[in-house]
């Protein structure tokens, strides 16, 4: 995985911070020089120190983007990502196998 910012280590008891890591990386020509890279294509959702997104996607050679949280509403989020990022309480209420077996 490559880096686009060193990251800010979390303190302990923090919530698990969920970062934008992509397969492909351009860079954001909107604004002034020097122009900082932005995912390009699907975004998934990842924690630090895994080696996998959400969805089960090895991230072996993907950028991280450390100033970037996931957010399930951008177009370009993985549905996958966003699902496993529902609480289990959502997930449950969104998938009707799930209901049967609560």
């Amino acid at each position: 995985m490559t880096s686009t910012l060193i990251p800010t280590l979390a303190s302990q008891g923090e919530s698990t911070q969920l970062y934008v890591t992509a397969t492909h990386k351009v860079r954001d020509q909107s604004g002034e020089p020097p122009f900082g890279w932005v995912p390009y294509g699907v975004q998934h959702a990842w924690t630090a120190g895994s080696r996998k997104t959400l969805c089960g996607e090895w991230t072996s050679g993907w950028t991280v983007f450390w100033d970037r949280s996931f957010s399930a509403t951008r177009a370009e989020a993985c549905p996958a990502c966003v699902e496993a990022s529902l609480p289990e309480a959502s997930r449950r209420r969104l998938d009707p196998a799930l209901r049967r077996t609560a």
